[in-house]
């Protein structure tokens, strides 16, 4: 009988503990699963913890912003598309509307979003380089790279690589738009009034050289400035950057970016062609979007190419390379002294 007793004492404590090591394994899988900080000191807690996927996060981990790099450029550019937008609608639609009574809010799907698209992206890109020529104008006019710069320009380089990557988001939006413009219904209408015309002008030959010449060259060269902008995009992917070094990195983002820029900035002159001297283009007298698009990167490009005199060129880079002019006056004055 005691013998009996035993046994099944011994069969109860062994499930017992095959239940309590169930219930540990369970406790450690939960704990790797969530990768809490408890599961590296777990034979220290003596606390049970109920886990729940739908549960909110603490609050700790709450006050963590979202994307913080990416406040200020996605602000820069939600606005700049709002200002554009409504600068757009009113010359393209409601100036139409109230002249000539003609109803054209068809455009705003497609022609008037792609004239916004554009804006913002040489802009978004002639931003991603402004703040490196401000930052130049700093070392030049201080003398040393020593100094700090302002927190608004230190902010502002730490955003260029978003800057960018939405320059290229709108760039490659506008690429879209702008081969769906032969899929459109009033395209087609369009161009069966176009060659209505030309038969009851008895013309034969409808061909324009000069702009066949312009569109070539500006869809070249906007197809070229796109490619570059998406070697830009892929360089900044942090697996591919990691695997360039310094020297490259630079190479690519520094002169293929100012290369990106100003293939862009001519896609937009060439694309205005002869229409920066028709006044017909300045309605209710504003400028047309292209003249206000290519002001920034022109600003952009002439302050580079000023930087690239070999006088400031070779005093910019004495200054990168540890050069303090500060320090250089002092030690003359001391020597002046004695």
């Amino acid at each position: 009988m005691q013998l009996a007793n035993s046994m099944d004492g011994d069969e109860d404590q062994k499930m017992k503990l095959e239940a309590g090591q169930e219930n540990f394994n369970s406790l450690i899988m939960d704990l790797q699963i969530t990768g809490t900080p408890e599961a590296a000191v777990f034979p220290h807690v003596h606390q049970r913890i109920y886990i729940d996927e739908f549960e909110s996060p603490p609050n700790e981990y709450c006050k963590h912003d979202l994307f913080p790099e990416w406040h200020l450029p996605v602000k820069t550019a939600l606005i700049l598309s709002l200002l554009t937008f409504i600068y757009t609608f009113l010359r393209d639609v409601i100036h139409p509307l109230v002249t000539a009574q003609e109803n054209v809010f068809y455009k705003i799907p497609v022609l008037v979003i792609n004239k916004v698209l554009p804006v913002v992206s040489i802009t978004l890109l002639a931003l991603v380089y402004l703040p490196g020529i401000l930052a130049a104008g700093f070392q030049l006019h201080y003398g040393t790279k020593y100094r700090r710069f302002p927190q608004w320009l230190d902010r502002w380089m730490l955003s260029r690589k978003q800057f960018g990557l939405l320059g290229f988001f709108f760039a490659s939006m506008h690429a879209c738009y702008s081969l769906c413009y032969p899929m459109r219904r009033s395209y087609r209408y369009k161009l069966l009034n176009w060659a209505y015309q030309q038969v009851k002008q008895k013309k034969e030959n409808a061909w324009v050289e000069h702009d066949v010449w312009r569109m070539e060259i500006y869809v070249s060269l906007g197809i070229l400035g796109l490619a570059i902008l998406a070697i830009l995009a892929v360089t900044s992917i942090p697996s591919v950057s990691q695997s360039l070094t310094w020297r490259e990195f630079h190479y690519i983002q520094s002169k293929m970016g100012y290369l990106a820029l100003l293939l862009c900035t001519i896609h937009a002159l060439v694309f205005a062609w002869n229409k920066w001297i028709d006044m017909g283009q300045f309605l209710w007298y504003t400028p047309p979007t292209f003249m206000i698009a290519v002001l920034l990167p022109i600003v952009v490009l002439t302050c580079k190419s000023i930087f690239l005199f070999p006088r400031l060129r070779k005093r910019l880079q004495k200054i990168r390379a540890g050069w303090d002019a500060n320090t250089v006056s002092s030690k003359e004055l001391r020597t002046s002294r004695f």
